[in-house]
């Protein structure tokens, strides 16, 4: 396990789910073999405390409009010309033995975006950075499996680069840049989730790239109504967890 492994196994274990829960946890251990009654009664109250609140979608979209609110959606047509397009990856679940096409998920309309981009005639050559770790049982690498997407998607296999050397958004970014900059390439439309943009936008541009951010995989639209947003769902958890992940990577990252 190296430091990036470490970082993401600690900020996994302080989203809700797994930090409510080990509050949670504790307080049964304190309740029920230490006698701590008081102690253990807060913790577990303080642990359902923090899934509950997680949950609830008014939480969730809050969270997320404040991540998205500065790329609202735009059409591919309306798009500003640019020299590449850059698509990170997050868009694929990994391939298993048996399987002959990519695995979609829900990020996966970053695809989508990056093609409409393409055939609008917006960048001549799009830039798939998503790396090429592949850990057994599951086989094939993300950035091949989206060049496969895109090409189906009408993309000339030779207006694409592949970058398959990154495990996190910097690298996306150096890698992207090692790759680029001796084609001059310096104007990009970065595409990926619009709740990651503010975290990719500013690393890319740390890279010394003029950033055309470009939204997909919207999570806070549409909002929740009335009595709704009061009722916790899975989807308004993972919502939360994947804000809350995002400001801290901003904060780390790049504060």
């Amino acid at each position: 396990m190296d430091w990036l492994d470490l970082q993401r196994l600690l900020t996994s274990l302080i989203m809700p789910l797994p930090l409510g829960l080990g509050l949670a946890a504790t307080g049964l251990v304190l309740l029920w073999r230490l006698r701590a009654r008081g102690v253990g009664a807060g913790l577990i109250a303080s642990g359902l405390g923090v899934i509950f609140l997680a949950s609830l979608p008014l939480v969730g979209q809050w969270l997320m409009a404040g991540l998205e609110g500065p790329y609202p959606p735009h059409s591919a047509a309306d798009c500003p010309r640019a020299d590449a397009i850059v698509l990170l990856g997050g868009a694929l679940r990994p391939l298993l033995h048996g399987d002959r096409r990519p695995r979609l998920h829900r990020g996966s309309d970053r695809v989508w975006e990056a093609a409409r981009l393409y055939h609008a005639g917006c960048a001549p050559l799009v830039v798939v950075s998503a790396g090429g770790a592949v850990v057994p049982p599951f086989r094939g690498s993300e950035t091949d499996g989206l060049a496969e997407l895109l090409v189906d998607l009408g993309v000339p296999r030779g207006a694409l680069m592949l970058e398959a050397e990154s495990r996190s958004t910097a690298g996306n970014a150096a890698f992207s840049r090692a790759l680029l900059g001796p084609l001059g390439v310096n104007r990009v439309l970065l595409v990926t989730s619009a709740w990651h943009l503010r975290r990719a936008k500013a690393l890319f541009e740390r890279a010394g790239f003029e950033v055309i951010p470009v939204g997909a995989d919207y999570r806070s639209l549409p909002a929740c109504r009335a009595g709704a947003c009061a009722i916790p769902s899975v989807e308004a958890l993972e919502a939360t967890g994947l804000a809350l992940k995002e400001h801290l990577g901003f904060w780390f990252q790049v504060r």
